[in-house]
C-alpha cells in the first residue's frame, strides 16, 4: 500500500501519466500518445481562423447574404415633362427577384477510432490541412459552375433561366434585360456564345467586352482561362504588343492565381478550374454573384461537426459546409466557348 502522501503520484500513474509501465486505462490517444480531445480543440480553432480569412481572388466577385433571394432593380424609371396642375401617371418600378439556392456539402471523411489510434498527431493535422484545401476547391468549383452554366430552358424560374443573360428568359416567363442608354435587348439576348471557329481570335475578346459594356458595367474586367488557352493567346498576332503591365497583376498573384498582363482591356487570369476552350469574362466593380449563407451565424463557413461521443469529440467528427451562390447582376459577365459547333455546358461533379 502506498503511503497517504504518495497517493497523488500513484493516482496520476493509473490515469496514464508519463510512466510507460502504467498504460492509460481511459482515453482515445494517437499512435504517438497525444490526447484526441486536445487535437479536436486545436482543429476547431484552426477551422475558426480559416473562416475568418477571405477565400482569395474569387471573393472579389461575390457578395454574401443570409436572405433567400436578392432583388435587383431594373432601369425603368424615366423623367417626363411636367405641367402645372397635372399629375403624371405613377411609374411602376420593376425589379427582378433572384432566388438563391442553399446546399449542404459534406466531406466524405470522418475521424474513426481506429484511424485516430493508428495515426500520429502530425498525420491527423495533415488531414485537417487537406480538409481546408478541399473546401477551397469546393468554393472554386461552385463559383465556376455558377458562372459557366446557363439555364435549362424549362418553364420554371429556379432553373429555366439562370446565370448571365442566357436567351431562356421567355421560356422561364422572365422579362428581357433592361435597356441601357440607346441599347435595347429582348428575351433572346445571350451571354453564352460560341466563337464560330475552332481557333481563338482577337474578336472573341472584343465580343466578351462588348457583351458586358453594352449593359452599362464600366468597372475593371477579368478574363479567366485554362492553361491550354494561354498558348493559343500567345500565338495571336498582337498579343505582345497589346499587353500592358498593371499593379493588379501582383495582387492576383498574391491571391493564389497566375495572371499574365492586361490584354484587350482584360486582366487575364489563368486557372485550371476553367475547362479548356472556354473564356469567362467578369466585371469586378459590381460583384455580380451572391453567396447565400445559413441564417444561423454559428452554422456559417466550414464546420467540423462533433462526433456522437461527447467524451471523445474527434471520434466520428466530420467536415461540412452549407452555402451556395447565384449570378444576380446578369449583364456583368459573359462566357465564350471556342468551337465551330453549338454551345455545350461544361460539366462539374459534386
Amino acid at each position: 500500500m502506498p503511503e497517504f502522501g504518495d497517493f497523488g503520484s500513484e493516482y496520476d500513474k493509473l490515469r496514464g501519466a508519463d510512466d510507460s509501465a502504467y498504460p492509460r486505462p481511459y482515453g482515445l490517444f494517437t499512435a504517438d500518445d497525444i490526447d484526441s480531445r486536445m487535437l479536436y480543440k486545436e482543429f476547431q480553432q484552426g477551422v475558426t481562423l480559416y473562416n475568418e480569412v477571405e477565400w482569395g481572388l474569387l471573393s472579389k466577385f461575390v457578395r454574401e447574404t443570409t436572405k433567400e433571394s436578392v432583388r435587383v432593380w431594373q432601369r425603368n424609371m424615366e423623367f417626363v415633362t411636367a405641367a402645372e396642375g397635372y399629375l403624371e401617371t405613377w411609374q411602376k418600378i420593376r425589379a427582378v427577384e433572384i432566388l438563391l439556392p442553399l446546399e449542404d456539402f459534406e466531406l466524405g471523411f470522418a475521424f474513426t477510432k481506429k484511424g485516430i489510434q493508428d495515426a500520429t498527431a502530425g498525420e491527423l493535422k495533415e488531414t485537417q490541412s487537406e480538409a481546408l484545401r478541399a473546401d477551397q476547391r469546393l468554393l472554386a468549383k461552385r463559383f465556376f459552375r455558377t458562372c459557366l452554366t446557363p439555364g435549362t430552358g424549362a418553364a420554371t424560374r429556379t432553373v429555366g433561366s439562370v446565370g448571365w443573360w442566357d436567351a431562356n428568359m421567355s421560356s422561364a416567363s422572365l422579362a428581357g434585360p433592361p435597356s441601357w442608354k440607346g441599347n435595347t435587348f429582348d428575351t433572346t439576348h445571350d451571354h453564352y456564345t460560341v466563337s464560330g471557329a475552332a481557333d481563338l481570335a482577337l474578336s472573341d475578346f472584343t465580343a466578351l467586352k462588348r457583351e458586358i459594356r453594352e449593359h452599362g458595367y464600366s468597372g475593371p474586367l477579368f478574363c479567366f482561362m485554362n492553361t491550354a488557352q494561354v498558348e493559343d493567346c500567345e500565338n495571336l498576332a498582337g498579343w505582345t504588343s497589346v499587353m500592358t503591365p498593371v499593379s493588379i497583376i501582383e495582387t492576383v498573384a498574391v491571391q493564389g492565381f497566375d495572371a499574365i498582363k492586361q490584354f484587350q482591356g482584360f486582366t487575364i487570369v489563368i486557372d485550371d478550374w476553367m475547362p479548356e476552350n472556354y473564356l469567362l469574362a467578369i466585371e469586378a466593380k459590381i460583384r455580380p454573384l451572391t453567396m447565400r449563407l445559413p441564417l444561423n451565424k454559428s452554422a456559417q463557413g466550414l464546420k467540423l461537426w462533433e462526433g456522437p461521443y461527447s467524451a471523445y469529440p474527434l471520434q466520428e467528427a466530420y467536415y461540412g459546409h452549407r452555402f451556395d451562390m447565384a449570378v444576380c447582376h446578369r449583364g456583368a459577365g459573359a462566357v465564350r466557348q471556342i468551337t465551330a459547333g453549338a454551345w455545350s455546358d461544361p460539366s462539374y461533379d459534386f
